[in-house]
């Protein structure tokens, strides 16, 4: 139905393209979708939904979430957008895979980005397990460098739970 444009009755637009989808696919998949159509809000009336802050290819991604046919190498590439539209949306299930999908390959390159992403969004698995890679396997050390800029930018509440469970596993000589 997605790919051969079937009977569609929705236009998405995107930073960089237009898509079209079916708004029973939609409302049942998400509950701000829902909202969307039930409501006399603009998208009810012009057929339009404004996603803007997703590309062409990742809000593809999104829909072939949605119609459940989307394949583990695209998920895999387009997870961080994914996340953010899950949230955006209130797509739960949705979210729990880009969660599980990003405690999957922490590594030293992307731990403090994974940190900063958990905290955004509410991600308490993801954010412990971020935690624990920098300071129970004492990753922290590896990433020294871009500890500074990311408190620089890093929520406050977030660093203060950072300098917790420094306390725990820290153990004096």
């Amino acid at each position: 139905m997605l790919e051969e444009g079937i009977h569609t009755d929705v236009t998405i637009n995107t930073s960089d393209g237009t898509l079209k989808a079916h708004r029973a696919v939609l409302s049942a998949s998400s509950p701000v979708f829902e909202r969307m159509f039930i409501h006399d809000l603009k998208e009810k009336e012009s057929s339009t939904i404004e996603i803007e802050d997703m590309s062409l290819e990742s809000c593809m991604a999104l829909l072939s979430y949605i119609y459940g046919n989307i394949k583990h190498d695209e998920f895999w590439k387009h997870r961080l957008a994914l996340l953010g539209a899950a949230n955006k949306y209130d797509i739960a299930d949705l979210k729990e895979c880009c969660e599980e999908s990003l405690l999957e390959d922490i590594n030293s390159s992307n731990v403090l980005e994974r940190l900063q992403e958990a905290w955004l969004y509410q991600l308490n698995n993801l954010k412990k397990g971020c935690l624990t890679y920098l300071f129970d396997f004492l990753k922290i050390y590896d990433v020294r460098d871009e500890v500074d800029d990311f408190f620089k930018h890093a929520d406050r509440d977030l660093m203060l739970e950072m300098f917790q469970e420094v306390l725990t596993v820290w153990k004096p000589a």
